[in-house]
Order: C-alpha cells, then structure tokens, then sequence
C-alpha cells in the first residue's frame, strides 16, 4: 500500500469560496450487524447475534447480551436472554423509550411474556412463580404456593393453589365466594381471568354436571348460576373466547422505525452509497449502506461495520489558489501558494494530502499567512499544472479540490544572464570593433610586419 505523507490542518477559519457542508461521526462505527433507530435518541443494535440499545453518541443503555425485544403491549417491550433456565426478562423499554433494567432474575412462562394489569407474571431462578411490578420487584407468590399462574386482568387473577384454581386480588388473597345454599368456597378447574368486572367460576361443592357460576367483582351476595359453556377456548388472558370475542393472539404493537425530519437522501452508485448535495459530494466516502440523514442523523455502513453521521450544513471546507502565473527559468524550481478553509468541527482533526497528476506526493508547508500553504515545483515547460488535494478525518474523505497553476519558462540571455525579453540580446558595446586591414598585403594590420605601411 502506498504510505501517504499527511498535512496536518491546525486551525479554523471562515474563509468561504463556495457553500457547501460537511459531516463528522456522531457514533464512529462498530462492529454492529445491525443498527435500527427507534427513537430520536435510542437504537436497537445487533452484535454477535446479541441485541442490545444505545443512544446516537453509542452510550449503551441496554446491555448487548439480550436475544429478543418483544414488540408493545400495555406500552411496554420486555428484552429478554435465554440461558439454562429459561428466558431472562433483562428489564423492558417503555413506548416513550424509558429503559427499565432489572436486577434480580426472573423468568417468562408460555403465553404470558407481556405485562397486564402492571404486573408480570414470571418465575424466580428457583421456579417459584409469581408476580413482578414495573420497578421489576417481587409483590406476590414466589412462596411455592402458586402452581400455576395467569396474567392480571382488572385486578384479579386466577391460580392454582393447593390444587385448584383460585382468584387472587393484587394483594395475594384469595377470593371466597357465596354460593347458593351451600356455604363459602373457592373456585375450582376451568375458572377463567375477570372479563368486564365478572369470572367464570365452578361450585366447589357441586354436583357431577359442574355448574357454572358467574362472580360479580363489584356486587356482594350469593354467586349467579349460568348456563354451561359449550365452547370453552380460551383467549390469550385466559378467558373464555366466546365470551370476550378476543383470541389467543396477542394484540402487540410493532416498534417501528423512527422517521424525523429528513434533510438529505443517499443515492447509489457502483453500488456503492453517497450523499449529495446540489450536485456536489457532502462527503467522499462511500458507504456499502447509508439511511437518509433525519434529524441531521445518518446510519451507514462501512467495510462490514456501522456508524452514525452527523449533518452539519453551516460549515464547509474551501480552498482557493494564491499564485498568479509565474515565470520560471529552465532547472529552477517555482513555489506555489494555495488557501484551505476547515469547518471548526474539524480543527484540529484532519489531514490533508496534495499530489500531483502522476500520483507523487507534495511536500506542504504551511506559509507565515493564516490559512495557507506553500508546496515547491519544478516545471519543465511552459503551460499549466494541476495538483489533487483531500481531506481526511477521522477515516472519512471530508474533501477534494484540484489546484491549478499557470507556469512561463523565460529565457537568459548569453552574453549578460539577464532575461532575454528584458536584453533583448543587444550588446554591441560589449563586441571589440573591426580591424582595419592593411591596404598593401591585405592582412590585418595586427598580423602586418610592416604595420600597414610597405
């Protein structure tokens, strides 16, 4: 690989020859498979198979460790790991993208991976069940009286307790119930979760036809007798689906990707990405991936790994050439001057590099005037030469510029060294006058024995 000598930009300046704008990462990138914005501020990343969450500067919020992110129920997403005992609720991520992390373990059970009620009804390490509340703390089972639990709904649950089912209020007691004539019991298989302020129940001293009771959450006295119900499915908060028209589907809400006010489109080329503007590059690099710029925020993709730009539109780099044409003499070397204009975000973080047309680096340096630069030539010939100069910046190519150079090759005259169009090569004071000749042998008379006179 061709090792590139470096200039380095030590300053800012407002020097502007054309409006343009530039970028600088907000997250440099990382090795992320993936990398989604949810929230203005939050994104789910992909590591290693892993998910986890970070903000847009790539703080970690959310440890990635995790193997799923459930979509919505009750405003609440539960991100979860699976290790030997089961799958982990790690903490959960409210729809307004409040993170919630939990410190003990607990474990989700079949069909119940959602909060209901403002409860979650899980298993500890130990796989006593019970429920959790939103702070992700124990408020009632995990004693091993709870065989079997189902979700909250309307403040009561059913459970089985001492093999049979029971109703729970949120403070762990169970509800006794009047039946007709036969005294106080509990319910008994097949009771359902509170559906509209009521719950399917059977009389636990009943007879072998089972009949069914309806219990009333909000009135007191002796339970209703009900006919049977025939289809006895249940729906995904365990009641009984011909009851409460729902299904075992549960209604999640998707988390979706998060759109904000969009500045800036990528465009493809080579199949390659790169952002434009008025026709223009904001930026050199290409992206094997780029997302548009919403909220001045981009995620791209960058040999495998993922980023995040950031749009900074009232600040550009600019260059400008600072020689006229300049005269030069055969073998003598020309010093050429050029100005470069950094955005202030860049100060101090870029290089730059200038080469000419067959690739060689320059040497630059900068000139006593702020801003500028100074590089040596030699030109073997009248005529112009151009210069490729780029930025670079935190392994982005921020800029290139082409600087061209007018060159005039004088000529010295021979007899003086002064410039020819200045001589113009007269100078007969300089030539010894002509030697007369002698009139008698035709010789001069410098070479004449006689001097000229026989």
């Amino acid at each position: 690989m061709e090792k590139r000598v470096l200039f380095s930009i030590l300053f800012a300046s407002f020097f502007v020859l054309a409006k343009s704008q530039t970028v600088m990462w907000q997250m440099e990138p990382r090795n992320y498979q993936d990398v989604i914005r949810i929230a203005q501020n939050l994104y789910i990343v992909t590591q290693n198979g892993k998910i986890g969450l970070i903000n847009s500067d790539g703080t970690i919020i959310a440890p990635i460790e995790n193997d799923d992110i459930s979509k919505f129920y009750e405003h609440i997403s539960l991100l979860t790991a699976k290790d030997a005992q089961g799958e982990r609720v790690t903490g959960y991520l409210t729809d307004d993208f409040s993170y919630v992390p939990f410190s003990k373990k607990y474990y989700t059970l079949a069909g119940q991976k959602f909060y209901s009620d403002g409860l979650l009804s899980v298993a500890d390490a130990s796989g006593a069940t019970g429920y959790i509340d939103k702070a992700g703390y124990p408020v009632i089972g995990f004693d091993g009286s709870f065989k079997r639990i189902k979700p909250f709904t309307e403040g009561y649950a059913a459970v089985i307790k001492q093999k049979k089912y029971v109703l729970i209020d949120k403070e762990g007691r169970e509800m006794k119930f009047t039946y007709g004539g036969t005294g106080v019991g509990a319910a008994i298989g097949g009771c359902t979760n509170v559906y509209n302020g009521t719950a399917y129940v059977f009389d636990e001293y009943g007879g072998s036809d089972r009949s069914y009771f309806l219990w009333d959450s909000h009135a007191k006295g002796p339970l209703k007798k009900v006919g049977k119900v025939k289809n006895t499915e249940m729906d995904y908060l365990f009641c009984y689906q011909s009851v409460s028209g729902r299904t075992k589907e549960i209604p999640y809400k998707s988390i979706s990707r998060y759109h904000g006010d969009r500045c800036l489109e990528p465009v493809t080329r080579d199949g390659m990405y790169v952002f434009n503007v008025n026709g223009k590059p904001l930026v050199y690099t290409k992206f094997n991936q780029a997302s548009s710029f919403d909220d001045n925020l981009a995620i791209v993709d960058i040999n495998g790994q993922k980023g995040i730009l950031r749009y900074i539109g009232s600040q550009s780099f600019s260059h400008a050439v600072m020689s006229e044409p300049q005269n030069f003499y055969e073998g003598n070397s020309v010093q050429c001057k050029f100005r470069l204009s950094v955005p202030g975000v860049w100060t101090d973080r870029c290089s730059a590099e200038l080469t000419d047309q067959a690739g060689n680096v320059m040497t630059v340096n900068m000139s006593g005037e702020e801003d500028t630069f100074v590089f040596t030539v030699k030109p073997s010939r009248s005529g112009t030469m151009d210069f490729n100069l780029k930025v670079w910046g935190d392994g982005l190519e921020l800029y290139q510029g082409k600087l061209s150079y007018s060159f005039i090759m004088k000529e010295r005259c021979p007899v003086c060294g002064k410039d020819l169009d200045v001589c113009h090569g007269n100078h007969n004071e300089l030539k010894p006058e002509k030697e007369e000749k002698c009139p008698t042998c035709g010789k001069k008379i410098s070479e004449c024995p006689y001097q000229g006179v026989h």
